[in-house]
Parts: structure tokens; sequence; C-alpha cells
């Protein structure tokens, strides 16, 4: 599932996938590799993030999901370990990973959204799970914002109310969090935070299941705290032991996700987004369209399912191809939406492009 997720969603902020295949006794899945996660370098650092940084990832947090929510699929276990930063010159970047639990919640046969559906299990990890799915309830955008919501808090704390509860039996834990994410004010858990923080959980809370949540105005609260604080969005995190020097031309300034969004019809069609729907059109369910793209390959990958977006150079041992394949891999082009770190509108080429590798 997960391979099937990232080779249809390809994006900045979004780790590229190089190959997904099999062998009789093993699944391979290579992809881009990414420095460390969020919850790692919270811990380095006494489990404390500042203000200013913690809003500047919850800005580049919103924009990831933002897209991935366009795509029509909802994350479902967000949290501060499947957030990670790039390595090297992206390492100013935050990168969304870990789709293994991911859904569509948009049916493209029927153009609606799923159901509202109650007695479901809990998908996710139940510290930064909404109140609705700790209830049972079917998850949708709004419930991964609440997510968010919960890491930030995380961030700027230390901690959340709920945590460390003597309870063994799973069942019963999870029930006592939810009890206390109900019971405890907004106010009281954004206590000590700027207000901004009270005004987003509360509106993410109130949000409709299937709403359409506005996260500009999400992005811009938090962005309205950085400007009260006299601080600035300079990719300069706790962690950095120097002020990285980041062109206009950064990708981090030019990226757009071309998200169209057309009021309650949600955003306009895109010709890729039917490639997610299984071969049955029960689109509430992702599948691996293995057999559409499978190349017969002699061991030790038996299936390649999907082609590779990268060269590698050099090959691993277990990737030891005997023929000649030249593979064309289309690259989604620079998109036309607003950007999220500048009050301007910053317009990229529309022209798509694709590269053609030669496998040895």
């Amino acid at each position: 599932m997960e391979a099937c997720i990232l080779h249809h969603i390809k994006a900045f902020g979004i780790p590229e996938m190089i190959i997904f295949g099999n062998t009789k006794e093993h699944n391979i899945l290579i992809m881009e590799l990414l420095g460390l996660s969020l919850e790692s370098l919270f811990q380095s650092l006494n489990k404390r993030f500042s203000l200013k940084t913690a809003c500047m990832l919850g800005i580049q947090m919103l924009d990831r999901i933002e897209y991935v929510h366009s795509r029509k699929l909802i994350h479902r276990d967000i949290k501060p370990d499947n957030f990670a930063i790039g390595k090297g010159k992206n390492s100013h970047i935050l990168y969304i990973i870990d789709f293994g639990l991911t859904k569509k919640f948009w049916s493209s046969t029927h153009k609606c959204h799923i159901p509202f559906i109650k007695g479901k299990k809990l998908t996710g990890t139940a510290r930064y799970a909404s109140i609705n799915a700790l209830s049972g309830f079917e998850q949708s955008r709004r419930d991964d914002l609440e997510s968010i919501c919960y890491v930030l808090i995380y961030f700027l704390k230390g901690s959340l109310p709920w945590q460390g509860l003597k309870i063994n039996n799973k069942e019963e834990r999870y029930k006592k969090i939810c009890e206390i994410k109900k019971n405890i004010p907004v106010k009281e858990l954004c206590s000590g935070l700027p207000n901004e923080f009270e005004t987003i959980l509360d509106y993410v809370k109130n949000l409709k299941f299937t709403q359409v949540p506005n996260y500009n105005y999400l992005k811009n609260l938090l962005k309205n705290i950085l400007k009260k604080n006299n601080s600035s969005i300079d990719f300069f995190f706790d962690w950095n032991k120097e002020k990285p020097n980041i062109s206009k031309d950064n990708i981090i300034y030019t990226n757009n996700y071309n998200i169209n969004y057309n009021g309650e019809n949600e955003w306009l069609k895109r010709d890729d987004d039917i490639s997610l729907d299984d071969e049955k059109g029960a689109d509430e369910t992702l599948c691996n369209n293995a057999g559409k793209e499978c190349l017969n390959i002699n061991s030790p990958i038996n299936n390649i399912y999907y082609k590779p977006a990268l060269s590698i150079n050099p090959v691993p041992a277990f990737i030891n191809y005997k023929i000649n394949t030249s593979m064309k891999v289309n690259y989604q082009p620079s998109k036309t939406a607003e950007n999220s770190y500048t009050d301007s509108r910053i317009l990229g080429s529309n022209i798509n492009s694709s590269r053609t590798y030669i496998w040895k």
C-alpha cells in the first residue's frame, strides 16, 4: 500500500520511492534517504522546541497534509515520528512519511465523501489521535489536523496531559485517553501558549466530517505568531548550528501543489487520481496495480511493480540486472498555487518533463 501511494503522489515534501518489487522471500522497497525524525530531534533537545521552530514546522506540516488531502487521502497516523527532515541541501525541508495506514476518503466513482461510520477500532497512535478517532468514528481530514495540533502542543510543552497513564490494558488506556481529551478545556490544554493555538484547536475540533478545511487560515495563524514575536521563516531550527543560506529560487519557496479548490465540489479533478482506484471501482481501498506495470526480470528481483524513479549508482548487490532496460519516469511539473512561505504568488513552469534511465 505504501509503495502504491508513493508511486502516485510524487511531490515536494514526499519521500521519493526508488523501486518496489519482490522476490520469493522478500518484499523490497527502496526510498529516498532522509534525516532524523522530529521525535528524534525533539528528544535530542531535552523535549522542548522553541515557539519559532514549532511554528515553522507547523506551517510545513499543514502544507504536506493539505497536499495529501488534495489527493483524496487521509494519513491517519500523524505523529512526530512520521515527519522527518531532509538531508544535505534539503535539511530545511520537512517530509511526511509512513503511509501504511493511509486511506482514501473520496470515491472517484460515486464522486462523494466516504460515509460517516461509528464503532470502528482506533487506527493510528492514541497519544495524537483525535477525539473522534478514539471514539470509534470514521476518520476524515479534520482528524489529521487535530493530530497536528496535539503534536505542536507536545513540542511546546514537552508532554501532553494524557501521557504516562498506568493502565496496562490497551482498550482501557485508549478509553481513558479519550476521556481526558474530551474533558480538558481547550484553554487549559493551550495554557501558556499564544492565543492562536486555542483558535486553531477550536476551529479544527468544530470541523464537520466532510468539510474542506481552510488550511491557509491555519497557516496564517501560525505566521501571525511569528510576526508578533519578531520572527521570520528563515528555516533556522533549534537543532541547526548555523543559519542556512537559502536562495529565493529554492524549492521551499517555488514549490506549489496545484491544488484547485472549487467550493463544495472539493477540488477540480486530476487525471492521475484515478490510478489510486482499484480495478473494481471500490474507491475506499488502495490496491497495488502490479499487473499493469510489472516487468518480467530474472532473479534476484522477480517482479518490479513500480518503475525506478532515480538511478542507483552503484546498484545494490541484490539488484543485479542481467538485461538493459530503458525506463521513462514522468516527473510532476512545477505548480502554481499560493506559496505558504511568502505573501506573494510565485508561478512556476507547467511543462511536463521526463527522464530516461538505462539499467544494466
